[in-house]
């Protein structure tokens, strides 16, 4: 590890899909570090690599043609006392690891949950799994434990139902029950209140902040929805077409956007009290992830661009210690010319 605070570090990591038209380059030398204790947003519009990332970090790529072609992911396994690369390890290692001290919960809980079993059943399998020397008397426990804990009343009778049977809301709160119920060092939430009316969300997103705290685990979460990002991230990595083009605090990035796609992403917000006719958007397309080119991916849709723009894809650049950008017009060492 570089920094011991950090519980996951992201070092140069690229998932690719091999397929019978051509490479998918989903992430391309992605960066970043996951800090203990703190939540990380990962914000960028559909296709542009933030789940491919997590599905990485939890070695759940589709294989034989979705596969980690190269970088680092390191891991602070704290329980061990050591530093392990998720992207290098056994199968029976990362089993290990894969929800136990590191859980995942997905956007869709309907599917996550196995219709045929019931709520109890699911969770009591996955303490199991991770212990297997505990008693079915204590497994129960905990199970009912970890459903009270997500605010959930009827335990027992929760534990005996069958996922059809509860509404939406609940059923992301027993996803987050089953992701928990081992305590985890990292929690990857990927966009979990996208299939949730407006109210609920903001109920999951309160739960999710107490159970951080309450257990101090790091959460990475997935989404496309800047509200989301506001409310809960201390830190937000902005990625497009399978690269980080920002990355800061959530002050600097909501404050201080410097990328012209950050820019854009926040100028097409709606804003309350305003009323506008049409909403912005940015113009043209995301590349073809098949057949990228060499210079900046945003070059063809950036109102900011420049002569130098055609050149090689521009490097990271650190404005602060924490708040990174990549894009020429931010490099002092590069003299700029504009059309």
């Amino acid at each position: 590890m570089k920094n011991f605070g950090n519980v996951v570090e992201f070092e140069e990591l690229r998932s690719y899909f091999y397929t019978d038209v051509g490479t998918v380059k989903a992430v391309d030398g992605v960066t970043f570090d996951v800090p203990k204790g703190k939540t990380v947003g990962i914000v960028g519009e559909s296709g542009c690599g933030k789940s491919v990332t997590s599905l990485s970090l939890m070695r759940l790529l589709q294989g034989p043609q979705g596969q980690i072609a190269g970088g680092e992911i390191r891991y602070n396994q704290s329980s061990k006392h050591r530093t392990v690369d998720l992207a290098k390890i056994s199968q029976k290692e990362m089993e290990e690891i894969r929800g136990n001290e590191i859980a995942m919960i997905f956007q869709e809980p309907m599917t996550t949950l196995n219709p045929v079993f019931t709520i109890g059943d699911q969770i009591d399998e996955c303490i199991e799994h991770h212990n297997p020397k505990m008693k079915k008397e204590e497994i129960k426990a905990r199970t009912i434990e970890m459903l009270k804990l997500v605010g959930i009343a009827r335990t027992e009778g929760i534990y005996q139902s069958y996922p059809h049977e509860l509404s939406g809301g609940m059923r992301q709160r027993v996803v987050i029950a089953m992701a928990l119920c081992c305590n985890p060092q990292l929690i990857i939430a990927d966009e979990p209140t996208t299939a949730l009316d407006v109210t609920i969300q903001a109920q999951i997103l309160d739960l999710l902040r107490e159970l951080k705290n309450k257990i101090n685990a790091s959460i990475m979460l997935i989404t496309h929805d800047l509200g989301v990002i506001a409310e809960m991230a201390d830190y937000v990595v902005v990625m497009y077409a399978g690269r980080i083009v920002e990355q800061g605090t959530a002050k600097e990035i909501y404050q201080e956007p410097l990328h012209p796609y950050t820019i854009g992403l926040m100028k097409s917000r709606p804003i309350l009290n305003e009323s506008v006719d049409r909403l912005y958007s940015i113009p043209g397309n995301v590349p073809n992830p098949i057949n990228l080119p060499e210079h900046c991916y945003f070059k063809n849709r950036c109102e900011k661009c420049m002569v130098r723009c055609n050149g090689a894809y521009p490097r990271m650049i650190s404005i602060t210690s924490t708040h990174k950008v990549c894009c020429y017009l931010h490099d002092k060492t590069v003299r700029i010319y504009h059309h």
